[in-house]
């Protein structure tokens, strides 16, 4: 019998997944992870950024496809980027922790373009995004912790394949036209941690996306590669990562336990290793009182990635503050909230903001947790104040339920699309049994006729 070379043997396993289909639970954690995706890229959808995006798709690209919670039309390869980066522009979109991919973000985008375009069956669309997600998760884990460690942004790297995956299996793609996708993906893999804090980190999501819709089309067009993309020397493992195992692409791992089930949601729309500090700052927020002048320096305990991720010691402006960790804080206690209005390019320069800021210090231990962060507010009397988290919410320990995601949703597509939330909530949720992407589209097609907030500062004032 033949020994089936990396990549081939991942395609089988993923092909002979969906060929089995979900379970309750798989059914249900792929769509929280739709819902949560579908409403950090709405809300987002019309940030001056955005607009950006916009005018150079019309500048360059064609008029096929409504853009989602706009009136533009732009080709699909231009929506497929703007819906990926809208999605991951708030830093607000679901990730999983053991690798910090958001792979909702560029899986949404090739997936929602690819069922706008051709007819799909409901349950292909739901298993598209289920396989979308799970192949860019196993991808990551097999060089976790290495690739992200040497600077490579994971989310750009692995969201292509997820997005190939995704638009393939919505085009019917066969084995062997998958397995091309999924190598000509993996040479358009793109996206460096330098990028964290400005636009450019949305864009590796939005790119990964359009790439992989692009590679999905090329391959059912009869375009090939050659050769195992993940084996071998060189590889797109070797080039990606000093250290991997590819033991978790193969079959029998696969046919167990879906990796999907470890996604994660956010309260904060910031980096997730802040997120327990925030919370413990949120904690004191009814002992704090507003003074910051009575307070004499504030002390996260936190684990190392806090630092290395999200040490930033000032911020100019929200995307910045998205990867400030003593601002989080800082508006965490202030606030007594970490919303998007408190990561705003407002409260980034507030002046009380920035004053505690300067008194705030992150105090990196390797014994605390990822999940755990200690605050103590030390006083100019002397006095301290103390809040701990074990387990931050939003965690696989604490996650966000049912309730608490789908008011984050409300919270972010009202603003954009008012009075759409509802019937778009109930599509995104249908998906899989009466459903499909055209429907998601007919819903935010017919609120953008009804006309929205006019623009996302605008829906951000009304969230404060």
């Amino acid at each position: 019998m033949e020994t089936l070379g990396v990549l081939e043997e991942f395609v089988a396993a993923l092909m002979d997944r969906a060929a089995r289909g979900l379970g309750p639970e798989e059914t249900a954690e792929t769509h929280r992870t739709l819902l949560n995706v579908v409403g950090t890229s709405v809300g987002a959808i019309r940030s001056r950024e955005a607009d950006a995006l916009v005018a150079v798709g019309q500048q360059l690209g064609g008029s096929e496809l409504r853009v989602p919670g706009r009136n533009d039309l732009l080709d699909r390869y231009y929506v497929a980027t703007l819906i990926g980066f809208a999605a991951h522009f708030d830093d607000f979109d679901d990730t999983h922790l053991a690798t910090v991919i958001h792979p909702g973000a560029a899986t949404l985008g090739a997936w929602y373009v690819q069922g706008n375009l051709e007819p799909v069956a409901p349950e292909t669309a739901l298993m598209a995004f289920a396989m979308g997600v799970e192949s860019q998760l196993r991808v990551g884990l097999a060089m976790t912790p290495s690739h992200y460690d040497d600077g490579w942004h994971i989310t750009g790297t692995c969201g292509v394949i997820g997005a190939a995956v995704a638009a393939g299996l919505m085009m019917g793609l066969d084995q062997a036209q998958l397995a091309a996708a999924i190598g000509i993906a993996a040479e358009m893999t793109l996206g460096h941690r330098e990028a964290f804090g400005t636009p450019i980190k949305p864009f590796h999501a939005g790119k990964a996306a359009s790439n992989g819709l692009f590679a999905a089309a090329l391959a059912r067009a009869g375009l090939r590669t050659g050769g195992d993309c993940f084996a071998g020397e060189p590889s797109y493992f070797t080039a990606l990562a000093h250290d991997h195992d590819v033991a978790i692409l193969g079959a029998p791992s696969i046919a167990g336990r879906l990796v999907l089930l470890d996604n994660t949601y956010k309260p904060f729309p910031c980096g997730i290793v802040a997120h327990p500090a925030i919370e413990a700052a949120v904690n004191l927020h009814g002992r704090f009182g507003d003074d910051v002048d009575a307070i004499d320096e504030v002390l996260v305990t936190c684990n190392p990635l806090v630092p290395e991720l999200m040490g930033r010691a000032t911020a100019t402006t929200g995307l910045e503050a998205r990867f400030c960790a003593i601002h989080g804080v800082s508006v965490g206690l202030l606030y007594g909230r970490g919303g998007l209005a408190e990561f705003s390019d407002e409260k980034a320069v507030d002046a009380r903001v920035v004053k505690l800021r300067g008194k705030t210090k992150l105090m990196p231990d390797s014994s605390c947790p990822r999940d755990a962060a200690t605050v103590t507010v030390v006083w100019m009397d002397g006095r301290s104040e103390v809040s701990e988290v074990l387990q931050a919410a939003g965690s696989l320990e604490r996650p966000l339920s049912d309730e608490a995601l789908l008011s984050k949703f409300t919270s972010l597509v009202e603003p954009v699309l008012p009075g759409a939330s509802g019937a778009l909530a109930a599509s995104a949720l249908a998906v899989g049994a009466t459903t499909g992407p055209t429907d998601l589209g007919a819903v935010i097609g017919d609120a953008t006729s009804r006309g929205g907030a006019a623009s996302l500062s605008d829906a951000r004032g009304a969230r404060a």
